[in-house]
């Protein structure tokens, strides 16, 4: 990738060496990811923390922790970025807020492994955008925390398939589970006409538009939720979010 042209800007690659003398629109949208994983990356593994007591067997504990402690490696991996470039991380990330991804609660093990199966999933769609941006210390971290989250998307599948298994009660818990996570995982990709994501792109850091994004992820998931877990759901996005929330506000009612 040394001689690659990324993005309409058609800059090369960039490394900590001449990461300053790159326009100041880039620095300022490079650094904003990378401070956003540093401190959502911390937030999550906090969250997810107190799932390794909810798994039901000491199998799904130590693959749970395991999950915990490369969360916490993710953050200590992008707070590593901003050290390369004599940047003191908690300056830098102090006014920055985690993803609203984690502003649901966590409660349950049922919570947990559809979140990973679908929220994670939609970060690992995410960090397949990274991997190709023009600056290479974060592309190459981010190629190691995609390897990571494509793992906790597979313990996500498994621990839905092993409640799917218990019958009509496991399906019922995965079905709320579905209508709960599958609007995070959206939510997570921004708005659908987004001038920050334009800029991402004219500088080479993402690829697609966030709707074009959202509907592949939404593709791709529909198909495993309704053939593979027995859930029906709508066919359009804009259909599962009207019917989630109409779902919401009969509950709140």
């Amino acid at each position: 990738m040394q001689n690659q042209i990324f993005g309409e800007a058609g800059i090369g690659n960039v490394t900590p060496d001449n990461f300053r003398t790159q326009d100041k629109e880039f620095q300022e949208l490079q650094l904003n990811l990378i401070a956003i994983h540093v401190v959502s990356e911390e937030v999550g593994a906090d969250k997810f923390e107190e799932s390794i007591l909810r798994a039901p067997d000491p199998n799904n504990k130590m693959r749970m922790a395991k999950t915990v402690m490369e969360e916490y490696g993710h953050h200590i991996r992008y707070r590593e970025l901003l050290d390369d470039l004599d940047l003191d991380w908690n300056e830098v990330c102090a006014d920055k807020a985690h993803l609203t991804t984690f502003d649901t609660s966590i409660d349950t093990w049922t919570d947990q492994m559809v979140f990973l199966a679908l929220v994670d999933r939609a970060a690992a769609h995410q960090f397949r955008h990274f991997i190709k941006s023009p600056y290479q210390p974060f592309r190459e971290a981010s190629q190691k925390t995609l390897n990571e989250e494509y793992g906790h998307v597979g313990f996500g599948m498994d621990g839905v398939k092993d409640l799917l298994a218990r019958g009509k009660e496991g399906r019922k818990l995965v079905e709320q589970a579905v209508w709960k996570w599958l609007p995070v995982g959206l939510s997570s990709f921004g708005a659908d006409e987004s001038h920050t994501n334009e800029r991402y792109r004219y500088w080479g850091i993402k690829t697609q538009s966030n709707r074009e994004m959202k509907q592949i992820y939404y593709d791709q998931v529909r198909a495993f939720i309704t053939k593979d877990w027995g859930i029906d759901i709508p066919e359009s996005i804009d259909g599962f979010l009207d019917a989630a929330g109409t779902r919401r506000e009969t509950v709140a009612a």
